[in-house]
């Protein structure tokens, strides 16, 4: 198992604890005020590395703008509807419907790059959409509404137009890890502008208890994106996506431990999961011919 490997799948299990921790976080204080910890946190996580890593920026030019544009979709925009999500839904219904990103991201590729699907891509949307399905049906016992799963799918929809502008930036970054500084330096005041606007005449919770799991949740976070950075580096794009797309198993694995009687966890979602991340898997393939 080589180093592309190894941080691929380290991003992913980082990921899903960062889930975790966010329903954590989300039993104190709303999606929008989360937001705002989560991102404040892993920025300053950045910064309280920045003396280690040194982080080189480029001069200023077009790449900057796509790299903020894609700091919009992803995390802001996503980070606000996945984490609503999960306050409406459970983390591991969430988590697994997000998993579809990488359809949205295939479909904007199609329209905008010229990109065109071989038969395993259109394999993997069937099996999306059947993975979706079936982690939305069952009985709700009323402790949510299917039309809820809505928002993990706006999240995973603001995730692959976020990747699209930051494919279109990363080539102007020679250390990406300055790129995620600079998405992260974005989304903060998105994030916070939301806030700002639900705040008003709203209680926003005990934030004294929500802060720990989002400031933990801002280091794991912040290490996924470091790890995901080396994978980029010195991996296939067609090898580390998939990979880094196995997270909603782990967050499932880890809900069916530790959640299970919180979130009313049947053999569908586990199962759903599962094929949302196989046809992920295909949606992200390159062909060989």
């Amino acid at each position: 198992m080589d180093i592309v490997v190894l941080c691929a799948l380290a991003t992913a299990v980082s990921f899903a604890v960062a889930d975790l921790l966010i329903r954590a976080g989300l039993q104190h204080t709303h999606a929008f005020i989360g937001s705002v910890l989560s991102q404040g946190a892993q920025l300053g996580f950045f910064f309280v590395l920045a003396p280690v890593l040194g982080f080189d920026f480029p001069p200023l030019g077009p790449d900057y703008l796509w790299v903020m544009a894609g700091g919009v979709g992803q995390p802001a925009l996503f980070s606000i509807f996945f984490m609503i999500g999960i306050s409406k839904i459970g983390v591991s219904r969430a988590a697994s419907i997000k998993g579809i990103s990488p359809l949205f991201a295939a479909a904007l590729a199609i329209l905008f790059l010229g990109e065109r699907p071989a038969w395993f891509h259109l394999a993997g949307v069937l099996l999306v959409v059947a993975g979706v399905a079936l982690v939305s049906s069952g009985r709700t016992e009323g402790r949510w509404r299917r039309a809820d799963a809505l928002w993990p799918v706006l999240a995973a929809l603001a995730g692959a137009a976020g990747a699209i502008c930051w494919r279109r930036g990363l080539p102007g970054f020679p250390n990406p890890l300055a790129a995620v500084v600079v998405a992260l330096g974005t989304a903060f005041p998105v994030v916070a502008a939301f806030a700002y606007l639900y705040r008003h005449g709203r209680p926003v919770g005990d934030i004294r208890r929500a802060l720990p799991p989002f400031l933990l949740c801002g280091a794991v976070a912040g290490a996924a994106h470091i790890f995901f950075a080396i994978a980029l580096q010195r991996g296939e794009i067609y090898r580390v996506v998939p990979l880094v797309q196995v997270s909603p198993i782990f967050t499932v694995i880890l809900a069916l431990i530790l959640l299970r009687r919180a979130e009313f966890i049947t053999w569908r979602v586990p199962s759903g999961a599962l094929l949302i991340v196989a046809g992920a898997v295909l949606v992200t393939l390159k062909p060989t011919g």
